[in-house]
C-alpha cells in the first residue's frame, strides 16, 4: 500500500471523475476538493489487506479504481465467507466507524487500484465546514448501505 499525493493524481481523479461516483454524487466542488485534499489517496495492490477482524474502525475507504472483497468468519472454525465485493464508487468500512466497534471482518484488495481513505476526523471536519454537503454525503452513504442490506437479504433467500 502506497500513499500518493492527490496533487500529483488530480488528472486521474478530478472532481468531475469523482462526481460520477455514487459516494460523491451531488457534492459541491468545494466540499469534494476538501475531502480529496485532506483524505489519504492510496495505491493498493491485489491481495493487500486493508483491515482485519479486531482492527480499530477509525476510517473508511471509497474505491476509486479496482475492487475490494470483504470476508467474515462463518463460526469459531475460522472459515471466512466472502460477503461482498466493493466496486468503484462504493465505500467499505463505514459501518464499523459509525458503529464505534472494532472491525468484524477482513477487507482485501481483490483488484489493484486506488482508494480514498476518509478518517473519522476528516468526516467530522466535513460536517463542520460543509454541513449541507455533509447531509448529502450521509444520504449517499445511507443509499449504498441500503443496497448492501438488499444484497445480503437476497443472499439469505438464495441460501434457502
Amino acid at each position: 500500500m502506497q500513499e500518493l499525493q492527490y496533487s500529483e493524481q488530480r488528472g486521474q481523479f478530478s472532481t468531475d471523475f469523482c462526481h460520477g461516483l455514487s459516494m460523491f454524487g451531488a457534492l459541491s466542488d468545494d466540499s469534494l476538493d476538501f475531502m480529496l485534499q485532506r483524505g489519504r489517496l492510496l495505491q493498493v495492490d491485489a491481495g493487500e489487506t486493508l483491515f482485519s477482524v479486531g482492527d480499530k474502525s477509525d476510517m473508511f475507504y471509497v474505491v476509486l479504481k479496482g475492487a475490494v472483497r470483504f470476508f467474515q468468519a462463518k463460526d469459531e472454525s475460522g472459515i471466512k465467507v466472502p460477503l461482498r465485493k466493493y466496486q468503484v464508487g462504493e465505500q467499505v468500512g463505514f459501518v464499523g466507524m459509525i458503529g464505534l466497534h472494532q472491525r468484524r471482518g477482513d477487507a482485501l484488495m481483490e483488484e489493484s487500484g486506488y482508494l480514498m481513505e476518509i478518517s473519522a476526523e476528516l468526516f467530522h471536519q466535513l460536517c463542520e465546514k460543509f454541513p449541507e454537503m455533509f447531509q448529502i454525503f450521509l444520504i449517499n452513504i445511507a443509499r449504498e448501505m441500503s443496497r448492501e442490506i438488499s444484497h445480503l437479504d437476497q443472499m439469505y433467500i438464495d441460501k434457502d
